[in-house]
């Protein structure tokens, strides 16, 4: 099982909205096209769908649907032994981060890591996947590996290409 993050789904659902560098909306697409065939069960935290809804609450039916609709998809509910392993890894990460190399909305940010983060450790989550490097420090210690988006492979290319004619 793989746990992914906001970043993931809004490269998913809503690769529009995002600048899409490095084709990553390519590279998630064909991800999940070759994990369908696997059957592997992908798990989207539900702090992660709180961030992807609240950048497009006018949009949130349409973002259910898109969800609903994805096969081997489930959404893990934040749940009282997630919100223990949450605290934890904030506490933990805190101790390590000094006060002056904190950014502006550390806490805000921290929250939802930590919480993304606790629910690929509490579910026992193979890999967490993300364009974000900021989850190292809630993973320390644990067998969940993180696996940057700008690393999956591109969806081979089409050897019959067209001629601009």
């Amino acid at each position: 099982m793989i746990v992914v993050d906001t970043n993931f789904l809004v490269l998913l659902i809503d690769p529009e909205s995002t600048q899409n560098v490095n084709r990553e909306a390519d590279r998630v697409r064909h991800f999940i096209e070759v994990l369908s065939e696997t059957r592997e069960e992908v798990m989207i935290p539900a702090p992660s769908l709180a961030e992807l809804v609240a950048g497009r609450a006018q949009r949130v039916e349409e973002i259910v649907e898109a969800v609903r609709r994805l096969k081997s998809f489930t959404v893990q509910a934040f749940d009282p032994v997630i919100a223990i392993e949450t605290g934890e890894r904030i506490s933990g990460a805190m101790e390590k981060i000094p006060l002056s190399q904190r950014s502006a909305n550390w806490k805000v940010a921290m929250k939802y890591d930590a919480m993304i983060a606790a629910t690929a450790i509490v579910r026992g989550a193979r890999a967490l996947y993300t364009t974000d490097h900021g989850f190292e420090k809630y993973l320390e210690g644990t067998d969940v590996e993180i696996c940057l988006v700008r690393d999956l492979p591109l969806p081979p290319e089409d050897p019959q290409q067209s001629l601009g004619f």
